[in-house]
């Protein structure tokens, strides 16, 4: 009885060291070093700073875009790049991003990073502004952060009645 209360105890402590190491822990520093890693990527889509991008995204990295668009690292980078002087003007183009409403949950290496995105676009000649709500997460690897996963949500209104 004794041994079994006591491998029973063992158990039950080695669940609750797992649970506290898997809990959300708060770190300032880190954080705000996240916070200015999705500021950068979002400043190096926009000046077409194809390095930073892929300096940025793990190659595993995986993204869904707020239309439900799948993309890989390979595409991420291609669409970082300043479009040739020969083609055609697109259809739509981000005129301007703000990342908002960042909250950070760090479990070890790894970070989910939810916020908000305002982009200002123009659409066929037309500009307006889209609003997202965005998750990414990083894992950090060899001494630095990089993205595995991001996925945006567009923000529609409901309907007024």
């Amino acid at each position: 009885m004794r041994q079994t209360i006591n491998i029973s105890l063992l158990a039950l402590s080695m669940c609750l060291s797992v649970i506290a190491q898997t809990k959300p822990q708060g770190n300032g520093r880190i954080e705000q070093e996240l916070m200015r890693l999705e500021h950068d990527w979002s400043a190096a889509y926009l000046k077409h700073d194809v390095a930073t991008v892929d300096r940025l995204l793990a190659e595993e990295y995986v993204g869904i875009d707020g239309r439900g668009i799948i993309t890989n690292k390979a595409q991420e980078i291609e669409e970082a790049k300043p479009p040739r002087p020969e083609t055609p003007k697109p259809a739509f183009t981000v005129l301007d991003e703000t990342v908002t409403d960042m909250k950070i949950r760090l479990y070890g290496k790894v970070a989910v990073v939810t916020g908000r995105t305002t982009e200002r676009i123009e659409f066929k000649g037309k500009e307006s502004s889209i609003q997202y709500r965005r998750t990414t997460v990083w894992v950090k690897r060899e001494g630095r952060w990089q993205c595995v996963s991001f996925h945006g949500s567009r923000i529609i209104e409901p309907p007024k009645q």
